[in-house]
């Protein structure tokens, strides 16, 4: 009766934490939702290459916030009831391929910020032609990043296995070669989904910053205060996104490597350990805009004006009544 209880009661504290997960998850697509409208309305205040990268990582991580919650809301396995259907929810929902790819392209896209911030401040001529690429171009390196990220995690696709209507998980074949195979995937799926952006992006921040501080020690080299102050802005914005998603998508994936190829610990769909290791994963889409608004003033104003255009409005107006007025005193002065 004890075990019974003590079952239960761990039981009645995950759901918890799961009621915690979607709560967090909701926040977090909607707060990537309004990010993503707060950069179209406000498209002028950013750059173009920027400003379409930051609008595609908010689509991507609502995407992965939307998925997450679907996943822990839904019945266990469930299956729409036709066989195209069946095949699909089980092969790529239940696998979590879909969520995994949207994770990864997520992860890409934060190395395309990197470069992006490398080539405006030390490669500002190859960053202006970059920003100059058509949007036939811009849509061309997108389904080129699309079709790399489903590469990275095509494993997932045999994860799970359909059988008499079931969707079970299990791998999808069987054979000798099956547990070698999946040593080798999770090695491939490290490497791919964390190692390489990861250690890009420490490499191409650790030369931003030496030519940040190189630029503030020679006068030469920098522009005006403005400008300067607003590149380190959105550079500092894009380090921290950077430096959160090394800390909460490499937790999981850190310990899906140790325990399931190299048995250091033991790695269980379901024990407290992986659920923590699944909410940051989450938590690397949902802090996104949170970051934004924490560090660039200028996305505050903007989102301010998304939410209440009618304030954006007043205070537009009562900035042109001060310039006119102080005009006017300027020519009553001279006058």
């Amino acid at each position: 009766m004890e075990k019974l209880g003590a079952a239960k009661e761990t039981s009645f504290w995950w759901e918890i934490f799961d009621y915690i997960q979607v709560t967090v998850t909701i926040s977090g697509c909607l707060a990537n939702i309004l990010t993503m409208v707060t950069l179209v309305k406000s498209a002028h205040r950013f750059s173009r290459l920027i400003k379409i990268l930051l609008q595609h990582q908010s689509l991507v991580d609502a995407c992965v916030c939307a998925c997450a919650t679907a996943l822990i809301l839904q019945p266990n396995m469930w299956l729409p009831g036709n066989m195209i259907g069946d095949h699909l929810v089980c092969y790529v929902w239940h696998s979590q391929a879909a969520y995994w790819g949207l994770v990864a392209v997520s992860s890409y896209n934060l190395v395309l910020i990197a470069l992006e911030r490398y080539l405006a401040i030390c490669r500002p001529f190859a960053h202006t032609r970059c920003s100059e690429c058509s949007r036939k171009s811009l849509a061309k390196y997108g389904v080129w990043l699309y079709a790399f990220c489903l590469f990275a995690t095509h494993g997932c696709y045999i994860l799970t296995r359909l059988t008499n209507g079931q969707c079970e998980s299990t791998p999808a074949f069987e054979g000798e070669w099956v547990t070698p195979y999946f040593t080798a995937l999770v090695i491939f799926t490290y490497i791919m989904t964390y190692l390489i952006p990861a250690l890009t992006m420490m490499l191409l921040y650790s030369m931003l910053g030496h030519q940040l501080r190189k630029r503030k020690g020679n006068s030469e080299l920098g522009q005006s205060k403005t400008i300067d102050r607003a590149t380190e802005q959105l550079t500092k914005t894009a380090v921290t996104v950077t430096i959160i998603f090394i800390l909460s998508v490499g937790y999981d994936l850190h310990y899906f490597l140790l325990g399931y190829n190299l048995h250091i610990i033991e790695y269980t769909i379901g024990s407290p350990v992986q659920k923590v290791g699944v909410f940051l994963s989450n938590l690397n889409s949902v802090v996104n805009p949170f970051v934004y608004a924490s560090l660039m003033p200028i996305y505050r104003k903007c989102v301010i004006e998304t939410i209440c255009p009618s304030r954006a409005k007043t205070e537009e107006s009562n900035i042109t009544s001060l310039t006119l007025r102080d005009l006017r005193n300027s020519s009553a002065t001279l006058a």
